[in-house]
């Protein structure tokens, strides 16, 4: 089991990277459409950023793939624990809103709001994920209360961060397609 999370893991991490690379591309309009890339074809690999588009689209499938796995060897464990089994179904249901928030990205012309949605549940499922990996090796039973309690902490400054990140990315040049949508915010505030 723990293979399978870290294995999840890799493809989740993954799925960010190749989401980086659309948005920094400028690639985020490569599909115009959702679910299909465009009116006429469901895989449009016809130009560069329609190509960027579907790799991270299409690896979508692989995340897919990967979560379930992790979540049925959750299921599995010789001996039950329960917080494994919900860890498991809730990166399995985040990754079928990803799929959803993705098509709204899209739809809205990537919106900020929708692209900060995308971007967090991203961030959420990173979070699920390790916490999957940790609890299949037993180290969270070990931790100390006051282990507990920091950590409860840095992730509390560690989501300030992340939502502070999320609307300076709103607000700047890369958008994910040059003519999208941004935050009234100057860069500099």
């Amino acid at each position: 089991f723990n293979v399978l999370a870290k294995i999840s893991l890799f493809f989740i991490v993954g799925i960010v990277i190749t989401g980086a690379a659309v948005r920094l591309t400028g690639s985020g309009l490569g599909c115009t459409d959702w679910p299909r890339c465009n009116e006429s074809k469901f895989v449009d690999v016809s130009t560069h950023h329609g190509r960027i588009e579907q790799v991270n689209r299409l690896f979508t499938g692989v995340v897919g793939a990967a979560v379930i796995l992790a979540m049925v060897g959750a299921q599995r464990l010789a001996t039950p624990i329960r917080r494994l089994r919900i860890l498991g179904g809730l990166l399995v249901l985040g990754v079928l809103g990803q799929v959803v928030l993705g098509g709204i990205v899209v739809l809205t012309g990537l919106n900020p709001f929708a692209n900060m949605g995308h971007f967090a549940l991203s961030m959420f499922l990173v979070g699920i994920n390790v916490a999957l990996v940790v609890g299949s090796e037993s180290v969270v039973a070990q931790a100390t209360l006051r282990i507990r309690r920091d950590l409860n902490v840095l992730v509390l400054l560690l989501t300030a961060v992340l939502v502070a990140g999320m609307v300076v990315t709103g607000s700047g040049p890369h958008a994910g397609d040059e003519d999208a949508v941004r935050f009234g915010v100057a860069i500099e505030t």
